[in-house]
């Protein structure tokens, strides 16, 4: 019942080379979860909520299913051939290690402005030296200066 009432292959574009693009989002690790990617077809089509996975052999790509009727969760959008499954793990996994490698950047950029002294700390420095430049700066003697001093 579930056989395909027709089906429709264009030959023109059997031997194409697709653009591949992706697009990934790292997030808190949950379990063996990463992060989540999408893949940008041609530039024409989009598949969303596609999960990097952390396994016993390494990194794979897991596709978005859906749950059926029976409970049990089937992939939604899937590669066909080995062929293509192998350039969309490739695209999907070359994006994961440019995020994390951006990631670590900013982490990194971000240590070195934290290693500066925090402000209460400059503030109190600041303090200090103005005090010495005041006592070190010679104040000339007034009239008032020497009415007071003589009382």
């Amino acid at each position: 019942m579930n056989e395909p009432i027709a089906q429709v292959q264009d030959d023109k574009m059997a031997g194409m080379d697709l653009k591949l693009s992706s697009n990934v989002r790292l997030i808190t690790p949950k379990n063996n979860l990463l992060a989540f990617a999408s893949l940008k077809i041609a530039d024409c089509f989009v598949v969303d909520n596609i999960k990097i996975v952390a396994g016993e052999r390494g990194l794979f790509v897991d596709m978005p299913s859906a749950q059926d009727a029976n409970g049990k969760y089937r992939d939604i959008a899937f590669p066909v051939t080995a062929e293509f499954r192998e350039k969309l793990n490739t695209v999907i996994l070359d994006g994961y290690e440019a995020a994390v490698e951006k990631a670590q950047n900013i982490g990194e950029a971000q240590r070195e402005y934290t290693k500066k002294p925090p402000i209460t700390d400059r503030l109190a420095a600041g303090k200090e030296k103005a005090a010495a430049y005041n006592a070190a700066k010679s104040v000339p003697d007034t009239p008032y200066r020497q009415k007071t001093e003589s009382r």
